[in-house]
């Protein structure tokens, strides 16, 4: 993917999504994820809300499909009301919470 590709995703991610009540919302992108998976990610969230107005045995199938690729490539999308930011960060791993669990407990 190229420079060019990933911008226009991004274009096409804002002028779809932060409009109306996220209009005045921004996007991190954290530096630990690679600018292909931040894209793939774009283009999935903009795409799942263009499907959300077909029909729902579609939409459902498409925002599944759209969150188990996420999952996959390790990437969450998060939203924080409060700051008004749109954060695509790495995912943490069931595993990697399970382990900082325990070490807060134990020590």
């Amino acid at each position: 993917m190229n420079v060019d590709e990933l911008e226009k995703i991004l274009d096409i991610w804002k002028r779809h999504l932060l409009v109306d009540a996220l209009e005045d919302y921004q996007l991190e992108i954290d530096g630990d994820v690679s600018k292909q998976f931040a894209a793939i990610a774009l283009y999935l969230d903009s795409n799942t809300v263009k499907a959300s107005g077909e029909v729902l045995d579609y939409y459902n199938g498409y925002k599944q499909a759209a969150s188990d690729i996420l999952n996959l490539i390790g990437v969450q999308m998060v939203q924080d009301d409060e700051m008004r930011i749109i954060q695509i960060r790495r995912r943490t791993r069931q595993d990697d919470q399970q382990d900082k669990l325990k070490e807060y407990i134990w020590g």
